[in-house]
């Protein structure tokens, strides 16, 4: 999967030259109107001066997105590494419900197709419940994780291609996007953990510790202007979530579930809805 990332990314940085697609030429006839957010055809010869008849090119952007997050990868509980046999792996999608991911930043137009993006962002999903953990001399071994809550910062390129006729809207503009940022995970613990239908330990244990882990996503979107300065998108995509270190102050060797906190990555697809505005 992060080798998938790393060449998505690479795909949007390198603005999809080689597929001849998305590459300066494809906007060389193509002015920007500042008063409808469409780049539309250039018919002058010779093109009008920067900033008259409406083709400036705005250079700075204030953005916003919002969504669900839908976790497809990742092991949430690792028992084939545990120190005994008879533990279950535990999926990120068993363990989470679907998750909550808002972002809040701005972009800097490099030229008509091409923007520089940069974020912050809060990232959640709240604990599914109770699962089953597996047999740990013969007893059934249950219990949940708490919640999964990160924050952080991303850059990124993105890439637009030529804009099109839309059937209901006016026009759209496809993009692709590559992201590279750090994530700050918070702690996760075992809560309600029983052994036999007895508990299995009175307080909550530790499993993994916070701490910055690097994220990398690869999205695709369309665009369509929304009032004289705005436009809103809808994005999806693939983003990566390196796991969090083990922490073994219970879980220690020699424990009985010593090992299954050694995952904790995470692959999801976010659906989100953008909203931009240009100064």
């Amino acid at each position: 999967m992060r080798i998938l990332l790393a060449g998505v990314a690479a795909i949007a940085l390198s603005g999809c030259s080689f597929l001849g697609l998305g590459g300066n030429h494809d906007y060389k006839n193509y002015g920007y109107n500042a008063h409808t957010g469409d780049y539309g055809y250039q018919a002058h010869t010779p093109a009008p001066k920067p900033c008259q008849s409406n083709q400036c090119l705005s250079r700075w952007n204030l953005e916003a997105a919002v969504g669900p997050s839908f976790v497809v990868g990742g092991d949430a509980v690792t028992g084939d590494k545990a120190n005994i046999e008879g533990l279950n792996n535990i999926s990120m999608k068993d363990a989470y419900d679907t998750g909550f991911r808002a972002e809040l930043g701005g972009s800097y137009a490099l030229s008509p197709n091409r923007k520089i993006t940069g974020n912050v962002f809060l990232d959640e999903a709240q604990s599914d419940g109770v699962q089953d953990w597996g047999t740990v001399a013969g007893e059934a071994l249950t219990g949940s994780l708490s919640d999964y809550k990160s924050y952080g910062a991303e850059l990124g390129v993105r890439q637009y291609f030529a804009p099109r006729s839309g059937l209901i809207l006016k026009s759209v503009r496809p993009y692709v996007e590559g992201k590279l940022g750090a994530a700050h995970l918070d702690d996760v613990r075992i809560q309600g953990a029983e052994l036999g239908g007895a508990a299995f330990s009175a307080v909550d244990i530790p499993f993994t510790e916070s701490g910055w882990v690097g994220t990398a996503a690869g999205m695709v979107g369309v665009e369509t202007p929304l009032t004289k300065y705005s436009t809103i998108a809808l994005e999806t995509g693939v983003r990566y979530t390196q796991g969090p270190k083990s922490d073994n102050s219970v879980l220690a060797p020699g424990f009985a579930i010593a090992g299954t906190n050694n995952g904790g990555s995470r692959t999801s697809i976010p659906v989100m809805l953008r909203g931009r505005y240009r100064f």
